[in-house]
């Protein structure tokens, strides 16, 4: 994957993320609303600590803490791009429009925008935002295990 697309892919996931969330927040008085009987619900909810609502009240910690993590994370992203096969480079671009989504939330409203509700299970109301960050962890996780397996087989060639 090549930077612009990397750009494209992050911005396009901010921008989905955050009118998913407009829409919700200007709507949240006809909210919930079923989808799928007894397995997904849109739900209202402002989330005003970090994940699953764990040390609420803590919000301008938590936005510093985030953009510093941002920060980190996509200075070794640009520093090591081009080392980075297509796995890696996606996977850091859920991981970082999902903290960047969710940190506009903090920043400009206090509190998070939640809205997807598994009613299948006991499970925590989430966003566009939170999914982009598992599944950006998720795909780093794996391609990191390819690479580490591609260059043990490589070692054990040589």
């Amino acid at each position: 994957m090549n930077k612009i697309k990397f750009f494209v892919l992050m911005t396009s996931l901010i921008v989905i993320d955050q009118i998913s969330k407009v829409l919700i927040a200007i709507n949240k008085e006809v909210l919930p609303k079923t989808i799928i009987n007894g397995l997904l619900n849109i739900t209202y909810c402002e989330n005003r600590g970090i994940a699953f609502g764990f040390a609420s009240g803590h919000v301008h910690f938590f936005s510093i803490l985030t953009l510093m993590l941002l920060l980190i994370i996509t200075v070794l992203v640009y520093l090591k791009f081009d080392k980075m096969n297509g796995l890696y480079s996606s996977g850091a671009a859920m991981l970082i429009s999902g903290g960047i989504g969710n940190f506009i939330d903090r920043a400009f409203r206090s509190y998070v925008v939640d809205f997807i509700d598994i009613r299948l299970f006991e499970f925590p109301i989430f966003n566009i935002a939170d999914i982009c960050i598992v599944l950006g962890v998720v795909i780093l996780g794996i391609a990191s295990v390819i690479n580490y397996r591609r260059e043990e087989v490589e070692g054990n060639n040589s």
